[in-house]
């Protein structure tokens, strides 16, 4: 310790509260880096707050121990606060130590997302006989978090990995001060972690003397292999073999929807799709999410054409367990799919998986760490050099989103029943849960239960009000006011356009009037109809609906959703009657079974009015002949933005009388460009120019007439990249924002929620 010499060595002892993610992260060990090496006396430890420290030495010292923390932060670490407080000099202890982490009254700590190794750990992965191919190498800069930990503080004793006792080596680590493990609590090796077997589809252990080459040589040969990974199983074939996957195909039930790959390097990566630089950078960061990129038509990489069919863009994401990186050589690329049924929660209980997957999987490669959460991949795309979310999960979640004019009460937010994620909120830190799914079976009913219970309890947050949407039918409203009776707090309901909005005025923090403009394919309107085109003049809990999209008919109600002819054929009959030329006279026999009795049923029948620019894309897509029939949510939205391919398309006919944006007259010409037998191709890049010069005009004119300065754009319809483009290139009047750190769909509606529960709880 350094001894009190003159006035400038003035001694002090200061108390530091740390909060954010700053367990788990390296943490401590920084602090009793610095500390040791400025001679400084004291002592660190975690709790249920976060991370206290209490530290004596010199002031200047002290000064430089606060700036370094702050400079040399771990690569998780996410410091969100910190108050120093003076304190009684002691000296009783002139050295420092790291304290055993306190268990205590509810705090406000958070913790890191499970991460890719770090280069150190890759290094060792190669060369530390120790951990050679060791697959569940971590450090204090990366590995697994979210998945493990059962409770808080976090130490081993309360992660799944306290079934692991460390051997002598590795408990050597945990306690060098000047490790890379120091404190690591998942740290482990060949001689003490969890390990991988190889199973037959009903539970017999393959005697396997090489694993990871009898594995490569099985997937080599067709078989499919579901892996456990880090939050859950995953389907793995050779993503070049046509017969496997649609082998994968047929038994997973998942005719047509993508499935992503995982290409075995950066290197393998460029050879298959376009990137730009920001593309590769997410593609590599340590969150390792899929990134939806750009094909290229003459790869050297013969992928498989049953991989993502009628679909520019492809689903790919890099090694990021290190389980990934011992398996999959560096020229291959992988299908890695989600184990689960289009829709559902990722399985990740051995039991429900050899259950649920015994059908599908020839083979089974398991480890026997449980994990305590499960987590699906995330799925982002970049438009305009700027990340925007599809499904915000591994990676990023739980990671806090931070969001001023929260107000004074902590809020549990439901989400929708389309690509459920919650939100709670501690102050005005956002905590969004993980992708859970759609909300239409009972295994994700209760994964959503478990997990919000899950955040309470490891966030220590009890919600004050619940928000829920205000579609009658939802599962989660249902759910949400369920918890509202049972603990009598009140429920708040919301519209669900007006909470898209909110989303983004919460993530910029926009508290004067905005724009909104919602589109989406469907959300309960409150005057009876379906609303999806929406332009909406919002301010903190109130909004007026002042334009959208001419409503049409749903011929059939729900079925219209999955069944796009429906609606496709009302344009025909709408437009042409009986007298239907003859390419579409023979794309109405094509038709499925019954569409005769809809046909004349629709002239007398009462059917629901839809605003919904979704179905409106859906509708377009049927009349180009992209498909009759969803079997994948936007499955003909998805298609027909890929049909337009490099066409530039033109500006078709619309409408608008400051009330309502009305393209049916672009529908109709759309049709009459089919029955000249015009490229439909230009015909789809037109569609798509037409509804993006639209909205910008609609948008134009009432923030003139208004007076409004910010516009704001959210709903699943704004992750179609053709349409971004267009619209980009078109806006003319006043600040466009949107959504950046959650999802334009239904998966970022829980924070909009929480913004306007917010609000109306301070009115």
């Amino acid at each position: 310790m350094k001894k009190d010499t003159n006035h400038s060595q003035t001694m002090e002892r200061w108390g530091i509260r740390y909060t954010g993610i700053v367990q788990g992260v390296g943490f401590r060990p920084l602090v009793s880096m610095w500390a040791h090496s400025l001679q400084l006396s004291g002592f660190v430890y975690n709790d249920s707050h976060g991370v206290y420290v209490e530290i004596q030495g010199a002031t200047a010292d002290l000064q430089s121990f606060v700036d370094a923390i702050d400079q040399h932060k771990p690569r998780l670490c996410r410091i969100t606060n910190f108050v120093i407080t003076k304190l009684p000099l002691i000296y009783e202890s002139m050295e420092f130590e790291v304290r055993q982490s306190l268990l205590g009254d509810p705090g406000t700590t958070f913790i890191s997302a499970d991460t890719s190794p770090c280069e150190n750990c890759l290094r060792e992965l190669h060369s530390d006989p120790r951990r050679i191919q060791y697959p569940f190498i971590n450090c204090t800069d990366c590995g697994p978090r979210y998945s493990i930990i059962e409770s808080l503080p976090y130490d081993r004793e309360r992660t799944t990995m306290k079934e692991f006792p460390m051997c002598p080596d590795c408990l050597t680590e945990y306690n060098d001060i000047e490790g890379r493990r120091y404190h690591a609590e998942p740290n482990a090796c060949i001689k003490c972690g969890p390990v991988y077997t190889l199973y037959t589809p009903n539970h017999m252990e393959v005697d396997t003397a090489h694993i990871w080459d009898d594995v490569r040589a099985l997937i080599a040969s067709g078989k499919i292999i579901a892996l456990k990974g880090v939050g859950g199983y995953h389907l793995v074939c050779d993503a070049t073999n046509d017969e496997a996957v649609q082998h994968l195909r047929m038994r997973k039930q998942r005719p047509h929807k993508p499935l992503a790959v995982m290409a075995g390097s950066i290197e393998t990566a460029m050879r298959l799709v376009h990137m730009n630089e920001m593309e590769k950078s997410v593609l590599t960061g340590m969150e390792r999410p899929i990134v939806l990129l750009n094909r290229k038509s003459n790869s050297a990489i013969h992928l498989s054409e049953y991989v993502a069919p009628q679909n520019h863009l492809l689903g790919v994401m890099l090694p990021y367990a290190p389980v990934h990186e011992v398996l999959v050589p560096s020229d291959a690329v992988w299908v890695m799919t989600s184990g689960n049924r289009s829709g559902d929660s990722v399985l990740y209980e051995d039991e429900a998986a050899f259950r649920e997957l015994q059908n599908v999987a020839d083979y089974f490669l398991v480890h026997n760490r449980q994990i305590y959460a499960p987590l699906d991949d995330s799925v982002v795309s970049v438009i305009g050099e700027k990340l925007q979310f599809i499904r915000r999960s591994r990676g990023y979640v739980p990671e806090p989103i931070h969001c001023e004019n929260l107000g004074a009460f902590n809020l549990l937010a439901m989400g929708s029943d389309l690509k459920n994620a919650f939100a709670v909120n501690k102050g005005e830190s956002i905590l969004l849960g993980p992708h859970i799914g759609d909300l239409e079976r009972a295994s994700t009913h209760e994964t959503l239960e478990w997990t919000i219970a899950r955040y309470e309890n490891l966030f220590s947050t009890r919600p004050e009000a619940v928000i829920i949407d205000s579609h009658p039918q939802f599962f989660s409203s249902q759910l949400g006011r369920h918890i509202g009776e049972t603990r009598h707090i009140p429920v708040i309901s919301v519209q669900h356009h007006h909470s898209h909005i909110a989303s983004v005025m919460a993530e910029y923090n926009l508290t004067d009037v905005v724009l909104g403009i919602a589109m989406d394919g469907t959300g309960y309107g409150p005057d009876g109809t379906v609303w999806g085109g929406e332009f909406l003049l919002c301010n903190g809990a109130d909004y007026q609906r002042l334009a959208h999209i001419n409503t049409v008919p749903l011929p059939g109600g729900e079925k219209a959703v999955s069944e796009p002819w429906r609606q496709a054929l009302w344009y025909i009959r709408q437009y042409y009657g009986d007298n239907v030329p003859s390419v579409y006279a023979e794309w109405i026999e094509q038709l499925p079974t019954g569409w005769r009795i809809l046909d004349k049923a629709m002239h007398s029948m009462t059917m629901i009015q839809s605003s919904s620019c979704g179905r409106l894309f859906d509708a377009v897509g049927a009349l180009l002949g992209l498909g009759l029939v969803h079997t994948y949510d936007a499955q003909i939205a998805i298609a027909l933005e890929s049909f337009c391919g490099d066409e530039k398309g033109s500006v078709l006919d619309f409408a608008y009388d400051g009330e309502v944006l009305d393209f049916t007259p672009t529908v109709q010409a759309i049709m009459d460009g089919v029955v000249r037998g015009e490229r439909r191709a230009y015909l789809a890049a037109s569609f798509h120019k037409t509804v993006a010069i639209g909205i910008c005009e609609v948008a134009a004119d009432i923030m003139e007439r208004y007076g409004v300065y910010n516009a704001a754009i959210a709903g699943g319809v704004f992750q179609n990249r053709r349409l971004m483009h267009e619209i980009h290139r078109a806006w003319h009047v006043g600040n466009l924002y949107m959504n950046k750190s959650v999802p334009a769909n239904d998966g970022g509606l829980a924070v909009g929620q929480l913004w306007i529960g917010a609000h109306v709880l301070e009115k």
